[in-house]
């Protein structure tokens, strides 16, 4: 008997001591799931000041967008929000609820203070030229804690390859 309430007494402590651990992980995985769907919402209703408050603001910033015209990455805060003021800008003049872009099989590794995000994408959303553009792809974020908040510091999506 003596075992078996020593034993439990260990669980106990051992739970305890873990608890907080568990609740973290939790809590952090949470905050980073929440980038992904500001992500999604600020995409489909072209949100510039989410995007904004979403990515780093510091010139080592870096993305890789599936832009065809732009192949090349994008260097720092400044340059990427010239690009997304573009982006946004010709999404809000789009009739509400005609873009829709959808994180798939999102998985996320927490690493201390740096965060994995993976997932698969769709998107719709019309065209210049009346129609709709439908583009899958996939995308890597690499977030960090800054200050107490996970920032996106280097995201890379690329569109799958056409057979």
């Amino acid at each position: 008997m003596r075992k078996l309430i020593g034993l439990v007494i260990v669980l106990v402590l051992i739970s305890t001591l873990f608890s907080p651990l568990a609740v973290t992980a939790s809590t952090e995985e949470e905050e980073l799931f929440a980038i992904g769907i500001k992500f999604e919402q600020a995409f489909e209703t072209g949100d510039l000041k989410t995007f904004e408050e979403l990515f780093w603001h510091d010139e080592r910033l870096t993305v890789f967008f599936p832009d065809p015209d732009t192949a090349f990455r994008i260097d720092g805060w400044r340059q990427l929000q010239g690009g997304l003021k573009g982006l946004t800008y010709y999404v809000s003049q789009l009739p509400p609820g005609t873009v829709n872009f959808e994180i798939r099989q999102p998985s996320i590794n927490v690493m201390e203070d740096v965060a994995i995000l993976t997932s698969y994408w769709i998107m719709t959303m019309p065209t210049p030229e009346g129609g709709m553009a439908v583009m899958q792809g996939r995308s890597t974020m690499v977030c960090k804690k800054i200050e107490g908040k996970w920032v996106i510091i280097h995201l890379h999506a690329s569109i799958f390859p056409t057979p």
